[in-house]
């Protein structure tokens, strides 16, 4: 973009400056990601699903839905796909259970469960930063939506996987997994939680969140380097750095295309649909989402906040849902739709599991759009009935 002429490097350091709020936070939510790991939390969340199957794979397949929902919400989707991905694919092996619908659905929950909060997902930050949405105003919107999308996706899966899923399974230890006992473990959950009331109370007041963030991101390493005794590097080796400056170029790189022109050519065509009808929603959520496939899910995110922000205020309610939808649920249609599909594609391959893209494409070419349509209708009815406030 530098070389093209269609940005200066004082637009990087605009660019720097607006996403420097967003970047923090992934920096401290994946600080706190590690350490959890670290200690055990995931490993024992795992044990506590597989616990609540009660001997049953179709249960199973829903619990790993549910523990990866709610890690997706309160964590994020990568923090789901990095760390709770293995401890799924650990724990269904040791029982000898056909590991690839289990990892599936953590994917597949990843992408579709990651609507409820800003926190959820990367692109919820960026365009909740970018429109001045209050926290809780974004919840209140997408919590149906995000159920329904999550609900659609495991009764897909069900039918999809009918004959891969174990009716019993008759080496699972059912005893109540106890949690571990070590201080570092309770320090870590303890930490977790203050974090999340947090950033639930900075929300509801309208401050940033990157700062509640951060602070829990420092306490749990120092507590994991003089509790845990964990090395600081080897900790530093679990966080993926590499995911901040691509944050950056991907905003930069859409700060040209704005400059090209190209993004008002979008936010005519999204004028031309803003209307507040269902059909709306499905068109602009159905573009979002296609182009999350092509793009990839931040860069989608950014072209359309782009166009919305040509909308007038009061037309933006049910476009931007619109837009979040397909940009979250629809990069699972593919396997290069989003940063985390990407991740959690490598894992499974570095694992010997095979997972033929066209397999792959089936799943998500039946799942996607059930799950799509009824986060879109659900989100439609919702501000019918009471707006977006």
């Amino acid at each position: 973009m530098l070389a093209l002429g269609v940005v200066s490097p004082p637009d990087l350091l605009r660019v720097l400056e607006e996403t420097s709020g967003v970047l923090v936070f992934l920096l401290g939510m994946m600080a706190v990601a590690a350490v959890l790991d670290v200690a055990g939390v995931f490993e024992w969340a795992a044990s506590v699903a597989l616990r609540l199957s009660r001997g049953s794979g179709r249960r199973l397949l829903v619990s790993v839905f549910v523990l990866g929902a709610v890690v997706t919400a309160l964590l994020s989707l990568d923090v789901t796909v990095l760390m709770l991905t293995p401890v799924v694919y650990t724990t269904v092996v040791a029982h000898q259970i056909d590991a690839l619908p289990y990892l599936y659905a953590c994917t597949f929950v990843a992408n579709t469960g990651s609507l409820l909060f800003p926190m959820s997902n990367l692109t919820n930050l960026l365009i909740v930063d970018g429109l001045k949405v209050p926290f809780w105003s974004y919840t209140a919107m997408m919590v149906v939506p995000d159920v329904a999308a999550v609900t659609t996706t495991v009764l897909v899966f069900l039918w999809v996987f009918r004959d891969r899923l174990p009716a019993q399974l008759d080496s699972m230890d059912r005893a109540w997994p106890d949690p571990p006992s070590d201080r570092f473990f309770r320090v870590a959950v303890g930490v977790c939680g203050l974090m999340l009331g947090g950033l639930f109370a900075a929300g509801l007041a309208g401050w940033p969140l990157w700062p509640v963030a951060l602070g829990a991101g420092t306490v749990l390493v120092g507590a994991a380097w003089s509790i845990g005794r964990q090395d600081l590097r080897a900790l530093g080796r679990r966080i993926s750095w590499p995911l901040l400056p691509f944050v950056w170029g991907i905003a930069s790189t859409v700060r040209g295309i704005q400059h090209a022109g190209l993004t008002q050519t979008l936010g005519r065509f999204v004028l031309g649909h803003a209307g507040g009808s269902l059909g709306s929603g499905l068109l602009i959520g159905t573009v979002s989402a296609l182009g999350a496939n092509v793009f990839t899910n931040v860069p989608m995110a950014l072209v359309m906040l782009a166009a919305l922000h040509q909308l007038p205020p009061a037309r933006i309610g049910l476009l931007a849902g619109a837009v979040l939808a397909g940009t979250n649920i629809g990069p699972a249609m593919t396997p290069v739709g989003s940063l985390a599909t990407m991740l959690w594609l490598a894992f499974a391959r570095r694992q010997g599991v095979n997972v033929p893209v066209g397999d792959y494409l089936r799943v998500g070419a039946l799942t996607v759009p059930c799950a799509l349509a009824a986060a879109l209708a659900t989100l439609f009815l919702q501000i019918s009935l009471w707006g977006t406030r």
